[in-house]
């Protein structure tokens, strides 16, 4: 069965939220792992690749040798699923790929379990803060926000399919490019990243 690795190289901080805050202290903090270490859902992982497939597939974009359309229609159904129209789960077909989470890896993840590194830990994550300007000028009252933010990393997930054929990794290799920033606040410029696609055995 073939597989694919898609390694995530962020460029800059980045913010994926964990849907949560740290009361006065920050506003929004980022989704970690049980050792404290910054993670990319695998849900999450799927959807943004979707999401890059689905824009090759509605481009037309064509391989360079064959020019054939490298994401003929109805590629992003048959590979992520589609759901049904009235939001029924029993209309919705499963897609041929499944998805990891993007993540440091076994030993990071071991290393930053241990007690004595929970210092070196907190050096993954940095504060950012940003507030709202009026039309004078002015900071506007209350507007302040804090946010947590992830150093860049490159983090690793994988890709499998459920039926047999590689063709699928050709298509998720022209659609990495697309793939420009991931998570939140990218309108202030977080979440730039360089996406690598490749198959491994």
């Amino acid at each position: 069965m073939a597989k694919a690795k898609l390694t995530f190289e962020f460029l800059g901080y980045w913010h994926m939220g964990s849907g949560a805050g740290e009361g006065a202290n920050l506003d929004a903090i980022v989704i970690k792992t049980k050792a404290g270490l910054p993670f990319i859902p695998g849900r999450t992982v799927k959807g943004i690749v979707r999401e890059s497939v689905f824009s090759m597939e509605e481009l037309g974009i064509s391989g360079e040798e064959s020019g054939e359309k490298l994401a003929a229609e109805g590629t992003t159904d048959k590979l992520f699923g589609k759901g049904s129209p009235d939001n029924s789960r029993f209309d919705t077909t499963f897609g041929e790929l499944m998805f990891t989470s993007a993540t440091l890896g076994y030993y990071m993840e071991r290393w930053a379990g241990e007690p004595d590194n929970e210092e070196k830990r907190e050096l993954l994550y940095q504060q950012v803060a940003s507030t709202k300007i009026d039309n004078r000028g002015l900071a506007d009252d209350k507007s302040l926000r804090r946010i947590e933010v992830t150093v860049p990393l490159k983090l690793t997930a994988y890709a499998e399919s459920r039926s047999e054929g590689s063709d699928w990794i050709s298509v998720l290799k022209a659609a990495a490019p697309l793939i420009r920033h991931i998570g939140s606040h990218r309108h202030r410029g977080l979440g730039r990243v360089l996406v690598n696609v490749e198959e491994v055995s």
